[in-house]
């Protein structure tokens, strides 16, 4: 039974006298999972023609998912004992699934938001008889191309960007493209790493900071729920004075030594603000690689290495009278080019541009 109730009366009595409000826990979230959800996570079998891309990733039901295939042609056994020998999995409509549309190939094609990296697959072992078991696969190399994922178009490490990729950390990259944000019952496991104290611990260190991001120092004593603790060697049971930092929820998922990290795109759109209107600016490539939302990243390496000049990270279309119309990620003004993470936006005089199409078009 759900229970409704208006504490708006209470919340005013309680700022009034300087009480501090707590984040409100998502209770439904804690204790169910989308029935979507729940079938993405098993593995939904789809066509090609049934995919959705979103700002050039793969979508099904407004939820970033990876495709792959599960029948191999390498034995089974060889494919888990050396996923190199094994099909690869697809994150990005890349040109490897645009000959698969135009060959009309029939394949049993799997869409999953699981992020655990490791997939059911099938076929025949060694001795050739029918075969399912569990493995490791190795992303698309073609779908980290069309990205720039990690600035893989102008790496001379590509293999070993290719070799360390991780699914979770490539959905917190993306995360402000997409409607629903990921949800597995195993990141429930780990509110039982902090102690019983860390409410009371974390609440203390944002305090003492003044609510202001010890990073980028962007202030949210207006938006506290933007503001989290970090544990900065990676162990939640460490509360040492010296392993606390207040980070603002985007340079907290910038850290190393930290757990998987979802952003909505509101939410990222409020820091953007707020930077802005606190002149925390970007300087130079360093600092707008520091400040600008991950999904732009690889349009902005792309930038660096092209010659652009430094552009602006966060920025407002106003209208004749002053009102803020759209916003979007990264913009030249001088070039009236723009980047923004979904499509739709449009502006008189102005190409705005996908971070795709931005990499692929300049």
């Amino acid at each position: 039974m759900e229970i409704k109730f208006d504490f708006s009366g209470l919340w005013a009595q309680a700022k009034r006298i300087g009480a501090e409000r707590v984040e409100t826990i998502d209770w439904t979230a804690a204790t169910q999972l989308d029935p979507v959800d729940i079938e993405l996570l098993q593995g939904r079998e789809v066509k090609l023609e049934d995919l959705d891309v979103i700002n050039g990733l793969l979508s099904v039901d407004g939820r970033q998912v990876l495709l792959y295939i599960p029948d191999q042609f390498k034995p089974v056994e060889v494919v888990q004992r050396t996923p190199e020998e094994g099909k690869r999995f697809h994150v990005a409509d890349c040109k490897t699934l645009a000959d698969m549309r135009a060959k009309g190939r029939f394949d049993r094609y799997v869409v999953t938001n699981n992020l655990s990296g490791v997939f059911p697959i099938s076929g025949r072992n060694s001795r050739g008889q029918p075969a399912e078991l569990d493995s490791r696969l190795l992303v698309c190399k073609n779908c980290l191309e069309k990205l720039n994922y990690q600035n893989y178009c102008h790496e001379t490490r590509r293999t070993s960007i290719w070799k360390a990729f991780e699914i979770g950390k490539f959905f917190e990259t993306y995360s402000t493209s997409f409607r629903y944000l990921p949800r597995t019952l195993s990141n429930r496991s780990l509110a039982n790493e902090y102690t019983q104290d860390w409410g009371e611990i974390s609440a203390n260190v944002r305090r003492r900071c003044g609510f202001v991001c010890n990073e980028c120092r962007v202030n949210l004593s207006e938006h506290r729920h933007l503001l989290h603790v970090h544990h900065v060697n990676g162990l939640k049971s460490d509360n040492a004075a010296s392993n606390l930092r207040a980070l603002c929820a985007d340079c907290h998922r910038k850290q190393p030594l930290h757990d998987w990290m979802f952003i909505s795109l509101a939410d990222m759109q409020i820091l953007t603000r707020l930077r802005r209107e606190q002149s925390i600016v970007a300087d130079d490539w360093e600092q707008a690689i520091a400040l600008a939302d991950l999904s732009v990243h690889g349009a902005l390496l792309h930038a660096k290495h092209k010659g652009f000049e430094l552009p602006e990270v966060g920025y407002e279309f106003t209208s004749a009278k002053g009102v803020v119309v759209a916003e979007v990620q990264l913009a030249w003004p001088s070039q009236r080019l723009a980047v923004h993470v979904s499509e739709g936006v449009d502006f008189p005089g102005w190409k705005v541009m996908t971070p795709i199409e931005f990499i692929e078009q300049c």
